[in-house]
Order: structure tokens, then sequence, then C-alpha cells
């Protein structure tokens, strides 16, 4: 059906009928747009366009009428700083990054071409702003006709992909050739990627909205999903998986983004998509292995400059540098998030660091003008002790934050805790940290006298169990039993001293069986 420049088809072929044209009336204060009601439709879903402009509308046979808005550019999901700013931001830097990039292109095109001789760019059509369609571009990364002989996504080891390909993807390089569509204006450096139409199709209304937002090079999606093809590598139907799970996932990142977009938070995001996880823990790391370095020269030599040039120390630091950082990577200290740390991480962090100290000293045995014994093996202590204490202090931190993220508003039971042995001080630790349960340990009872008087993670521990008579249930809302290894009898006298004391009281074996009671 067409009728003054407007189409109507449904996504299955088949077409509607019966249709008014009329003004909507909710687009006076933005972009002029057309409202369309279909008296009969009979499609799961609907296309329209106008002006080149598409948007979609679902068709609900039910009812027999639709009608639906197309998009507006200033709504809810708008960039939150101006449009003009934004495009000179994408012109700017995508200008600035073709010209500085040149060289790399020039390269990655002679590799392709050494590949298999093939084309040096991919286009591909894509759904960008508004629904509007567009040729994205890419340095091509598979074979030949490689849509024919598979599905849009890839997933790890992919026999389509060329050996070159694989390491453009792996750094992300086949994207460059998008800063032209960049300049062009199809897309912005920052925005959601836009899809293929075989995807779009299946986008729910709510879903659709995102096409408000134009498409981008990367995006908080891209940062998360930066490894797609491995969390791919085993899924069993490819194109069901992504379209069921990573699709919907990737849109409401997209959402997260666009309610509250910003340069700054774009400048993160690009920054973040240059320099991947592992990058940044490595210049944290340089950070804090330079500063080791720095004092066990100041440590031993009573921090007077010792009798050697810059360019000499400048030197042995790159050296120990390197050797340092090589051994974490080896031991797989750059993968791990740094706020999780315990005794296998700090094994991995003593060894890493005892390797690069071996290297030193075989360095130094070599007569090649490393630094002295005593410098390599105090730095190597300093090493571990620096990037330990850090990653500690990361840790409580994040235990601190996420401790108090859930805290109730009412003021926390307060509990009594029998039995002063490991069960019982794990369930402390974790009553003290997680403050979304609403519970504070006041104190521990315990029959171990060896233990009265002594405090556990600054819970004291006050006496046997029967002081809890003496003054202690005004004290206390809550008594928790922790003695798993107790005998059967003993429970059965701690049982009836509690139904005295009138508390609520648990009898737990381990703390996992307490957070599920509560």
């Amino acid at each position: 059906i067409s009728d003054q420049g407007l189409e109507h088809e449904c996504c299955d072929g088949r077409v509607g009928c019966c249709y008014t044209r009329q003004r909507c009336p909710t687009a006076s204060n933005r972009r002029q747009g057309l409202r369309i009601s279909f008296e009969s439709l009979r499609g799961p879903r609907a296309r329209w366009a106008t002006g080149g402009k598409t948007s979609f509308v679902n068709c609900n046979s039910a009812e027999g009428k639709i009608t639906e808005e197309p998009v507006c550019l200033g709504g809810r999901a708008a960039f939150a700083f101006g449009a003009g700013a934004k495009r000179l931001y994408d012109v700017v830097f995508s200008l600035a990054g073709l010209v500085a990039l040149s060289p790399a292109f020039l390269l990655i095109a002679a590799l392709i071409k050494i590949a298999d001789g093939g084309d040096i760019f991919y286009r591909q059509i894509r759904i960008g702003l508004q629904g509007r369609p567009f040729r994205i571009c890419k340095f091509r990364t598979m074979v030949p006709a490689a849509e024919q002989a598979g599905p849009f996504v890839t997933k790890d080891g992919d026999a389509r992909v060329t050996w070159i390909g694989r390491i453009l993807r792996k750094t992300k390089l086949d994207e460059l050739p998008q800063l032209w569509n960049v300049l062009k204006g199809d897309m912005s450096l920052v925005g959601p990627r836009p899809e293929v139409p075989r995807y779009v199709q299946y986008y729910t209304p709510e879903q659709r909205d995102i096409l408000r937002c134009k498409p981008g090079i990367t995006d908080l999606a891209s940062l998360c999903f930066r490894d797609e093809e491995v969390l791919l590598r085993n899924a069993d139907s490819l194109e069901e998986f992504y379209i069921q799970q990573c699709i919907p996932r990737k849109l409401r990142l997209n959402r997260e983004y666009a309610e509250r977009a910003n340069l700054l938070s774009d400048t993160w995001i690009i920054v973040q998509t240059i320099c991947p996880y592992w990058i940044g823990v490595l210049v944290n790391y340089g950070i804090i292995l330079t500063a080791s370095f720095w004092l066990s020269y100041g440590l031993i030599y009573d921090f007077a400059p010792p009798a050697m040039s810059a360019l000499q120390f400048w030197r042995e630091l790159s050296v120990a540098l390197a050797l340092q950082l090589g051994c974490l990577t080896w031991r797989k200290q750059c993968r791990g998030l740094l706020s999780y740390f315990s005794f296998p991480e700090l094994r991995q962090v003593g060894t890493a660091q005892g390797l690069a100290a071996v290297g030193l000293l075989a360095w130094w045995a070599a007569g090649a003008g490393s630094p002295p014994r005593n410098v390599i093996l105090v730095n190597c202590l300093l090493s571990i002790s620096l990037l330990s204490g850090f990653r500690v202090l990361l840790r409580l931190w994040r235990e601190r934050s996420a401790g108090e993220e859930d805290a109730p508003a009412s003021p926390p039971a307060r509990v009594g805790i029998i039995g002063a042995g490991s069960t019982g001080a794990q369930l402390a630790l974790e009553l003290i940290l997680k403050k979304k349960f609403g519970r504070i340990v006041v104190a521990f009872f315990d029959d171990d006298f060896q233990k009265w008087q002594k405090r556990i993670h600054e819970v004291p521990v006050v006496g046997m169990p029967e002081c809890l008579l003496e003054g202690w249930t005004e004290k206390l809302d809550e008594v928790v039993i922790a003695m798993p290894s107790a005998p059967a009898e003993r429970i059965r006298e701690l049982d009836q001293l509690l139904h005295q004391t009138g508390l609520k009281f648990y009898t737990v074996t381990c703390p996992i069986k307490f957070w599920g009671r509560q």
C-alpha cells in the first residue's frame, strides 16, 4: 500500500490494509512525527517508512488496530548533552584518529592482502538512528562470502576467521575503519552497537527505544562483552543463544548508558575500550613495583643518592619491572579481580616475585650491571608486601561497601553466639561484614576457659554459656548455638538454659544453614 510516499509492510511479507494518516499530537514539542492506525493487520510486526526514516510497530491482531508514535529525539533516552557538542566531539576525534592511525591502516591492509589476497574492507548493512539502515565498514577478518557459510555471529575457534583476523579481533583493530562512519555521521564514537536487520526484528517495543540513539563504535555493552566469542564458545545453538541471552543484556546496558550519557562518560568508555582490564591492572602493579624498587635503594643507602647515574637506575628499574610484571602475568595475576585476595592469591604473588628475584640474581651473577644483591632481596620482600597490602585494602573497601549497601533502616538485632570455635567465628565475621542481615554480634559464650576474657573479631568472649543468666538477657535479642561438635547432652542443657532466658535462639552446624533460615 502506498500513499503520499508512505509505505507499510509486515515483516513476514504480508501486507496490512485500511489505515489512516494522522498528525501525532504528542510531537508538538519535538520533531514532528506521524501516528498511523491500522484497522486490519495480519502480521505480528510491521514496519513503516516516511522520508527515508523507519520505525517499528507491533500488530495486535486481537484488537485489530494499533497506534504507535515514531521515534523522537527529545525523549528520556536522548543524550544528556547537546547534539552539537556530541557531534563536534565525534568529528574532531574521528578525524584525528584517521590521520594519526593512517600508518596502522596501511600495515593492516597489507597484512590482510598477504593473508588471502581478498578485499581489505568488509561492509555490512546495520540498523542505525531511527531505524535507518547504513553500511558499516570494518577490516575484513573472515574468508570471502563467510555469511553464506554460517551465522552472522561467531564463536571462538570459528574456521571462517583468518589468522590475521584473529589478531585484529582480539585487539579490536578491525573496528578502526568505523571512524569513517563516525566522520560521515552514520555513527558516533560512543553509542549502542548497531545490529544487523535480522536481529533487530526480534526487538521488543521497549527494546526498540534504543534506536533513538545514534549507534557507536563502542559502548557499555562492548566493554562487558569484550570477549563475546569466548562466551559463545560452547553454545550449541549459536544464534539462538545470542538472540535470547546476549541481546537483551546488551540492550539493558545500552539503556543505562543512554539515560546518563555525557562527554565525560563517553571519554571514560573510550579509555576502557583502548585499555582493557588487564592493562589497568598492570599499570597499578607497575606503579607499586616502581615505588618498591625506589624504596629498596632508599632503605639500603639510608635515602642518600647512591653513586650511580640516573640512566643506570632507570635501566635497572626497567629490567626489574619487566621481570616482575612478566612473572605476575604468567601466574595469572592480571585477570583476577583485585579486590578478591586471600591465601591462594598471596601464594601466586609471592611465587611471581620470588621468580623475578631469581632472575635478577642471575643477572647479577652474570656481571651485567644489575642491582646489588641486598637491593634485589629487599625489593622482593617489599614488592610482595606492597602488592598484598594494596589488594587487602581493596578487599576491605569492597567488603565494607557491600555491607553498608543493604543495611536495613531499623536498629540491628543484638546477637550472642554460644561457641567460640571456627563455626562461631565464621558466623560472627559474616554478620559483622554483611549488614543486610540486620544483626550485630555482642558477645561470645564458650565452655573453653582459655578463651574467656579474650576477643574474636573484636567481640568479647564473656565466659561460660551459663553467664547468660547473669544480666545478659537484657542485652541480647537472639542467641545462636554454634557448637557442631558438642555432645548431644550438652546441647540439651543449653536448650533448657535458653528456654529460661526467654530469648529467641537457633542451633546451627554451619553458617550457610543460618542464612537459609533467615
